[in-house]
């Protein structure tokens, strides 16, 4: 059940953390090449930024997903390196109580 609960935890840090940096590469990709038009991709060719000038003269902006497949990379990754952490931190744990059941029974009381 412990390994269950970290795994949704995992699994929605990561989630937060792709989206987090899917968004963030679209908006630097609005801003990065100035008012060049066409269309920029990132986050390894997943997310999408296309601008366009109308016959009007105004500029038109359209973001989105070009391929969805880094993106579910990205959070199975993440949520692999999530559990990495958890089970690191565990076993480190476990080392300390180690440590100290050991440093309790050598421990001999002074004679003063």
């Amino acid at each position: 059940m412990k390994w269950l609960f970290r795994t949704s935890i995992a699994a929605v840090g990561a989630l937060v953390a792709t989206a987090g940096g899917a968004v963030a590469t679209a908006i630097w990709l609005m801003f990065a090449e100035g008012d060049a038009e066409g269309r920029r991709l990132g986050f390894f060719g997943a997310v999408f930024v296309e601008v366009q000038q109308s016959l009007d003269g105004t500029t038109q902006l359209g973001a989105g997903i070009a391929q969805p497949l880094p993106l579910i990379l990205s959070v199975v990754v993440v949520t692999g390196l999530i559990l990495a952490v958890f089970a690191t931190h565990d076993a480190l744990l476990e080392r300390k109580r180690q440590l100290l059941a050991g440093a309790d029974r050598t421990i001999a009381p002074r004679d003063v």
